[in-house]
C-alpha cells in the first residue's frame, strides 16, 4: 500500500517534471504545445507570445508546487 509520504514524494516529482516540461515547451516555442487543438483558444485570446508566457508562468508554479510536495514527502519519509 502506498503511504502518504510516498504519494507526496512521487506525486511531487511528477508535478515537478510537468512544470519543467511546461517551462521548456513555452520557452522554446515547441510545436507540441503551440499546435495542439486545446491550445488554440489560449493562443487566439492571448496571442502566441502571451500563450508562451502563460506556459512558462504555469510551469514555474508547477515547479514550486512540485518542489514543495517533494520536500514535504522527504520530510515525512524521514520521520517514519
Amino acid at each position: 500500500m502506498l503511504d502518504y509520504s510516498a504519494f507526496m514524494l512521487f506525486g511531487g516529482l511528477a508535478i515537478l517534471a510537468g512544470g519543467i516540461l511546461s517551462v521548456v515547451g513555452g520557452g522554446l516555442n515547441l510545436s507540441i504545445f503551440m499546435d495542439s487543438p486545446k491550445a488554440q483558444p489560449l493562443i487566439q485570446s492571448l496571442g502566441r507570445t502571451g500563450a508562451r508566457l502563460f506556459y512558462v508562468v504555469l510551469g514555474v508554479v508547477f515547479i514550486l508546487a512540485g518542489g514543495f510536495m517533494t520536500f514535504r514527502g522527504i520530510q515525512l519519509f524521514q520521520q517514519g
